[in-house]
């Protein structure tokens, strides 16, 4: 069974620091060497845990500070000393995984994360209850972020442009979007795959050696995939 619902570990998780839905930005700044990126170019869509990559900065550097409205520090030096270089910034990656017709796990609210893809169903393991079938992969199909909103009081994100499995004949009833991003730390360490929400397609949805999109709703403060008022 599969309700549609927004999961109450992602609400508080969002207040945590836990999950950046911005999208990807590519401003040009000055390195030196050091942590510090100046004469950033824009600072919009720039938030502290984004990853970052470009000429002279290192694999796994990440946003540690925003100094100012055209600075922020970098979480390791850089290896070079560049003047408008570009960057880019990209916030946490997310997942759409389908669920298959009659599951015998529950999702809804309660759902924490997506797991290992395989074994038993649980709320915190999607596990059996994955589609299979031509043209889908274990773990789901990327989304694009889109840089959340504010639209008459409602904060709002979702993902552009739809996704879509090709060369693909199976069967879905759900789909679960999870982070792949690990910001949660847990007494064994790093977290990742954290479920942020079920969507329930109101009744299977089949293809046969075609395409299988998902079509993203409106992008309105009573039609955005998420909403926060």
């Amino acid at each position: 069974m599969a309700t549609t619902a927004f999961c109450n570990s992602a609400k508080q998780e969002l207040l945590q620091g836990a999950h950046c839905f911005n999208a990807t930005v590519t401003p040009t700044g000055n390195t030196h060497t050091t942590t510090t990126v100046d004469n950033v170019s824009s600072m919009s869509g720039v938030a502290v845990g984004m990853a970052v990559s470009g000429s002279g900065v290192q694999a796994g550097s990440v946003v540690a500070n925003v100094v100012s409205s055209t600075s922020f520090l970098l979480s390791i030096v850089t290896t070079s000393s560049l003047t408008g270089t570009t960057l880019t910034i990209t916030g946490d990656v997310f997942k759409m995984a389908l669920i298959k017709v009659s599951p015998t796990g529950t999702y809804d609210a309660t759902v924490t994360n997506y797991g290992t893809g395989s074994g038993s169903p649980t709320s915190s393991n999607l596990g059996t209850d994955e589609v299979s079938g031509t043209g889908y992969t274990a773990g789901g199909t990327a989304l694009t972020n889109v840089t959340p909103t504010l639209s008459s009081g409602v904060a709002i994100t979702q993902f552009s442009p739809n996704p879509n499995w090709t060369s693909a004949t199976f069967s879905a009833t759900a789909c679960e979007i999870y982070n792949t991003n690990g910001r949660l730390g847990g007494a064994s360490g790093t977290i990742t795959g954290r479920t942020i929400s079920i969507h329930d397609f109101g009744g299977t949805q089949s293809v046969s050696s075609g395409t299988f999109t998902v079509v993203m709703p409106t992008f309105n403060n009573s039609s955005a995939l998420l909403r926060i008022a």
